[in-house]
């Protein structure tokens, strides 16, 4: 048998209650819980095949701005032998009411994912999807920041206070490496609290001696699309503080690669008052269709570093343009 004819391919949807359980089902033909969904009909989409299959199996609709996307996930299938399961797998933020067993299913349980009581789980559900649900590790964040000082003390502030917070966090700072403007200010921040550093420069601009003395790690590329492919390669997040055209195309950047679902890495901006204007033009543009609401929806925005730090643990990413 062939790889493609062994997998299965599905989609699911995790639905919890107001104590962090999930919305489990359990067919007829098997002792093993799973989630709601199933595989999908010809020229189905994933999205529509998850909505589906939840509606059909618990007489939950769920509705479609509701969901952002957890995952693809593989494990050996629990009721076909020989075959492995491939889930794409959606949450949902709407808790539903009063769901209950309907076509095949023999029964449904609302389960703690970090204590099942003694309950059988499909092996995708126990080693891969419940685990995806524990808070994002963070051991990296890449700052995205002006090269320039800003005209208000408050934000320059702002970015010494954000690096002390990562320091005080235990999370290494990546950044592009300057010791000037709003970059050196979130730098030194992070040194003041004896914070882990890695800077990425370009050839050019290391020439110019605009190096951070402080560094842990010093990352030398010869362009500036480089200097971002390795800032991205090396996070498990992205923040954004107040800067300028360079700061701005950071952001767009890898902003539209978690749109495309190129990654999965939350996205914050730290600085509500600086940040409005922008997110008004966004708005702007999700009201002429340009940008969809769910992309708006899924920046972080916050003030405070302690706040911004627990979204971006929290953040699920959204359902991809093409799924």
């Amino acid at each position: 048998m062939n790889s493609a004819a062994s997998t299965i391919n599905v989609a699911a949807v995790v639905i919890c209650n107001a104590n962090g359980e999930v919305l489990c089902v359990r067919k007829a033909t098997s002792p093993r819980f799973q989630l709601p969904g199933g595989k999908p009909e010809p020229g189905e989409s994933m999205v529509d095949t998850a909505i589906r299959e939840t509606s059909e199996e618990v007489g939950v609709d769920v509705p479609r701005e509701s969901l952002s996307f957890l995952g693809r996930f593989s494990a050996e299938a629990s009721n076909e032998p020989g075959h492995t399961v491939t889930s794409a797998v959606f949450t949902s933020s709407v808790a539903p009411t009063d769901p209950a067993p309907a076509a095949e299913i023999a029964e449904i349980a609302w389960i703690d994912p970090t204590n099942p009581q003694g309950r059988e789980l499909a092996p995708l559900l126990a080693t891969r999807i419940f685990p995806a649900l524990a808070p994002r590790d963070i051991g990296a964040v890449a700052v995205f920041a002006g090269a320039r000082p800003s005209s208000d003390t408050a934000t320059s502030q702002l970015a010494y206070e954000f690096g002390t917070a990562l320091a005080e966090a235990g999370i290494t700072l990546v950044y592009g490496g300057s010791k000037l403007g709003m970059m050196g200010e979130v730098a030194r921040g992070a040194s003041s609290s004896n914070g882990s550093l890695v800077g990425v420069l370009t050839t050019h601009l290391a020439n110019y001696e605009l190096k951070f003395d402080e560094l842990d790690r010093l990352e030398v590329v010869g362009t500036m699309a480089e200097r971002k492919a390795l800032m991205s390669q090396l996070a498990d997040a992205f923040v954004v503080l107040p800067g300028g055209v360079g700061t701005l195309d950071e952001l767009f950047d890898e902003w539209t690669s978690q749109q495309l679902g190129i990654h999965s890495k939350p996205i914050g901006l730290l600085g509500v008052e600086f940040w409005t204007p922008f997110l008004t033009m966004v708005d702007h543009m999700v009201e002429h269709g340009f940008v969809r609401a769910t992309d708006r929806e899924h920046l972080i925005v916050a003030d405070e570093p302690g706040e911004l730090l627990a979204a971006l643990r929290a953040w699920v990413p959204p359902v991809p343009r093409w799924i």
